[in-house]
This record gives structure tokens, C-alpha cells and sequence, in this order.
């Protein structure tokens, strides 16, 4: 994926889940930033999937040696 803004749809297949569940991520405030264009297009920023991608990381007990 190239392109700087994704669907949900996109971003659902890149983080191997669903739509719904982005959804209800949005709901709560608890997913990635999204930008709400033409009034109902919720479009994501790749640059800030990666970002919350990175703040999301968990360390597993061998790597934290």
C-alpha cells in the first residue's frame, strides 16, 4: 500500500481485523487518529497507523534483556 490515506477497509485487511472492530476502536478513543473527509469517509493516515503501531508495541520478557 503506497498511498498516504487508507479506508477502513485498508486499514482492517493491514491489521489483519475488521471494519466493526475499527469502528468500535473509534468509538472508545482508544485506535489510531482518523480523518473524517466528505462528512461520512473516515480515511486514516498512514504515517499515524505506523505511529500507533510503534506506541502499541509490547516487549516479551527476552527482549527486554
Amino acid at each position: 500500500m503506497d498511498r498516504r490515506y487508507l479506508t477502513a477497509k485498508e486499514v482492517a485487511e493491514l491489521l489483519r481485523t475488521t471494519p466493526g472492530y475499527l469502528a468500535n476502536l473509534r468509538m472508545r478513543g482508544e485506535g489510531p487518529p482518523v480523518i473524517h473527509a466528505f462528512s461520512r469517509k473516515v480515511l486514516y493516515d498512514k504515517r499515524d497507523i505506523d505511529a500507533w503501531l510503534e506506541r502499541h508495541k509490547v516487549k516479551s520478557v527476552d527482549q527486554a534483556t
